[in-house]
């Protein structure tokens, strides 16, 4: 992806090979950071559970498992989390079939994403919706409806009905074949499940990502909502301020311009390539100033909605 995304007039090509080099050591200090934590907060649930101190450490864990199931997903289907490209197949499945979402349908969408944001016909985020409203988005950030989405492509995919415009017919059979592969996955876990009479997939993975779905939609909401509906990847996009544990937890996807921009820089590069952009006091980044904070980039959008201000109804 790094070819028809380079902007020549933002840095040198020296700088961005220098920061698009991959490490095999950094992308399995932040994927086992992230699994150690899962278990951590995996044998809490099993030690509180029944009690109310359970709660919270259900939603952490729910938390990281989107964190790995949405942000490592993300870095894995662009192969840039490991030097090692296996690294990155292997972890991306991983991490797809947990998220219900399966990797080379992921990466599809995802690219189509990359190579037509904000275009309302294009770009696979918004193809088929409607203006934003209040009702709209306070409904998009419960979540309720993300399961239902998910489980329908992979039905309907795993049938072989294809109706995305961006999904070539070259790539289409081994679509179909991934999304059967992890249908039987999930049937065999179902079928263990009951065969046991275990809740362990409830409890342990199902569940807290069901009760962790509207921190994704809050998270995800500042990435593009409320952002001129133009090709400029530097005026439609929105780089966000975070701290340390938000930056690991999402794989430092709030440097979210700069990875529009530079596609190939893995995450570890990220801050780094943000400074770099930043410091040059290029006249195309001043326009992109980094928000405040999640919470305020969501606060703006529900008062800007409230009033019906028209910049923030955008598809």
């Amino acid at each position: 992806m790094d070819n028809w995304m380079f902007r020549r007039d933002l840095i040198d090509s020296r700088t961005l090979r220098a920061l698009s080099r991959r490490s095999d050591a950094k992308g399995a200090i932040r994927l086992f950071s992230q699994f150690a934590a899962m278990g951590v907060t995996g044998w809490g649930i099993f030690m509180l559970w029944g009690t109310w101190w359970c709660v919270p450490v259900f939603l952490a864990h729910g938390v990281l498992l989107f964190a790995y199931g949405y942000a490592g997903q993300h870095e894995l289907i662009h192969r840039t989390a490991f030097q090692t490209r296996q690294f990155n197949d292997w972890a991306a499945h991983l991490a797809s079939f947990i998220r219900i979402f399966p990797a080379g349908y992921q990466r599809s969408w995802h690219f189509s994403h990359h190579r037509n944001t904000k275009d309302p016909d294009k770009d696979s985020e918004i193809i088929g919706t409607t203006p934003l409203t209040l009702g709209s988005y306070l409904w998009f950030l419960t979540g309720l409806d993300y399961w239902t989405y998910r489980i329908g492509v992979l039905l309907r995919v795993a049938r072989g009905r294809k109706i995305e415009p961006f999904l070539t017919d070259e790539e289409w059979p081994g679509l179909v074949r991934e999304a059967r592969i992890y249908l039987a996955g999930y049937v065999l876990i179902a079928a263990v499940s009951v065969a046991f009479q275990s809740w362990a997939a409830i409890i342990y993975w199902l569940g807290p990502l069901a009760a962790a779905t509207p921190f994704y939609r809050f998270y995800i909401a500042t990435e593009h909502y409320a952002r001129p509906q133009v090709g400029d990847i530097i005026v439609n996009t929105r780089t966000t301020r975070a701290g340390p544990v938000m930056q690991w937890l999402m794989w430092n996807m709030p440097y979210h311009t700069e990875h529009h921009l530079f596609p190939g820089v893995p995450f570890h590069k990220l801050a780094e390539l943000s400074r770099t952009l930043r410091s040059g006091n290029h006249p195309a980044m001043a326009a992109n100033q980094i928000a405040r904070s999640h919470l305020a980039v969501n606060w703006e959008i529900f008062r800007g909605l409230l009033r019906r201000d028209p910049a923030y109804s955008l598809r």
